[in-house]
């Protein structure tokens, strides 16, 4: 068991988004909040495809150091508090305060991630990742930099 908590550990050292930019571990409120910016890039075109839903399994597994099992069941909880449940503003205040801005660009670089992930790019999901960015206080050239790092 030694052996694989170290290497949980040295995953997470590696996850840009498993801590706040006060080093705390991110709890289950940022987690969830970044999920749910997922969740509805991936909702935002007419349906919710495989690849898209991988996109967000990797990328979330990937960026807090979790695993699957975790981001199943984050996923599942970000799902129940989707709007209308929650504002899409309350989202993103709570992304916006909590990470630092290069946290903050590496969740609008997995927006574009799930954005692109079907190979198709609606006028919709161009609007929702451009209108994330702003939300969460990014200029137009560091949305367009997290955008070409995808």
């Amino acid at each position: 068991m030694w052996l694989l908590d170290k290497v949980r550990e040295h995953l997470r050292a590696k996850a840009p988004l498993a801590r706040d930019r006060s080093g705390a571990r991110a709890d289950l409120e940022l987690e969830a909040a970044t999920a749910v910016l997922l969740l509805e890039a991936a909702y935002g075109d007419t349906e919710y495809v495989w690849r898209e839903h991988r996109t967000i399994l990797r990328g979330l597994e990937r960026e807090f150091g979790l695993g699957r099992k975790q981001i199943l069941d984050l996923l599942g909880r970000a799902n129940e508090i989707r709007p209308p449940v929650v504002k899409l503003a309350d989202v993103t205040d709570v992304i916006r305060e909590r990470y630092s801005k290069q946290q903050r660009e590496e969740v609008v670089r997995l927006v574009w991630r799930v954005v692109e992930a079907d190979g198709a790019v609606e006028e919709w999901e161009e609007s929702f990742a451009d209108h994330v960015a702003r939300a969460l206080c990014l200029t137009s050239d560091e949305a367009r930099a997290a955008r070409a790092a995808t």
